[in-house]
């Protein structure tokens, strides 16, 4: 039987842990966690799963109780991380989720919720196995993106961008453009000023604020500290692209076009110098940070998908609840609340 550490170990000892699972994510690093329960209400748990002495699991998981009556929601984003091992990977996943139902929705009353990290081409069918006794599977469809791999050579890199968006490199390529890469921190300030005001000029909604950029950075020590591209000519600021790293992946976060910099074609640019900056940094993949056919503006889905990706899609949210009422409350709240802001993880 699967058996739960939920002994909460330091962030150095949780990034060598997650690092090891090849299903490691931005939403499941120190940082994301320790940056989303500041001064929220809600609080992280980071549990170690074991088949013996063996890991082959780890989650972590936000946490927003119910005052006085106990319980509330135990939430975990793209998690948990999970060894492909042995005969059958499947049942495996399976075990690990049980083990979390029994200790957090039995064991403790918690309404929880999960997006695991299982790709839909990863079962057997669209929906074997995936009504494990004691869940639900709910409704809302699981995250889709595009995973790079870096590891081959940068002419092949080069030959798998789509055509069209080639082109706009190399006509990118043939202007006078500085790109200025910062991996310190050192101009992540202006970034974020860039960012703010771009999201605020154009008016739309992204639950990658500038507030929560601002609180992950802060949580990263030097080493790993998000890295800012930012594109300029003759001194006026064209565009900028940010990435986050965890183990030997990283992920697309946000990025500015200016309006000036549509005339350098600055995205294309930009992207491509991350890519090859990535690949020299030994990052092996990168995600490019959600590619959904059906939520993703179709823009930023072309230009995303110009860069020669492999789609992914995730299985849909597990939940469970001990069939209380506190904890159906809970999950009648969690659900009302996502279907008037609209879902995503």
């Amino acid at each position: 039987m699967i058996r739960l550490d939920v002994g909460n170990p330091g962030q150095h000892a949780w990034t060598e842990l997650v690092s090891g699972f090849r299903d490691n994510n931005l939403l499941q690093s120190w940082s994301y966690g320790a940056a989303r329960v500041a001064g929220s209400g809600w609080r992280v748990e980071r549990v170690t799963l074991f088949d013996g002495e063996q890991i082959v699991g780890a989650a972590q998981i936000l946490i927003r109780p119910l005052p006085l009556v106990g319980g509330g929601l135990a939430w975990i984003s793209r998690g948990p991380l999970w060894r492909r091992t042995g005969q059958e990977p499947q049942r495996l996943f399976l075990d690990l989720v049980q083990a979390l139902r029994r200790h957090y929705a039995a064991g403790r009353g918690f309404y929880l919720r999960m997006a695991p990290t299982v790709n839909a081409l990863e079962w057997d069918g669209p929906e074997p196995r995936r009504a494990a006794a004691g869940f639900r599977i709910s409704e809302v469809p699981g995250w889709a993106s595009a995973i790079l791999d870096l590891s081959p050579p940068e002419e092949a890199l080069r030959q798998g961008l789509r055509q069209k968006w080639r082109n706009g490199l190399n006509v990118a390529e043939r202007h006078d453009v500085d790109v200025r890469i910062d991996a310190d921190g050192t101009g992540f300030d202006d970034f974020l000023a860039e960012y703010r005001s771009f999201v605020e000029d154009r008016g739309f909604s992204t639950s990658v604020t500038a507030g929560l950029l601002s609180a992950i950075q802060a949580e990263l020590p030097l080493a790993q500290k998000m890295i800012c591209y930012r594109g300029s000519h003759d001194g006026e600021a064209l565009g900028s692209v940010l990435m986050a790293r965890y183990g030997d992946g990283a992920e697309y976060l946000a990025g500015t076009v200016l309006q000036k910099g549509r005339l350098f074609n600055i995205g294309q640019l930009l992207l491509w110098r991350a890519v090859l900056d990535l690949k020299a940094r030994h990052v092996r993949r990168l995600d490019l940070g959600g590619m959904d056919g059906e939520l993703t503006p179709k823009g930023i889905f072309d230009f995303k998908r110009g860069l020669g990706g492999t789609p992914y899609r995730l299985v849909h949210e597990f939940e469970a609840t001990d069939g209380g009422l506190r904890a159906d409350l809970v999950r009648w709240l969690v659900r009302r609340a996502r279907s008037t802001a609209g879902a995503g993880t």
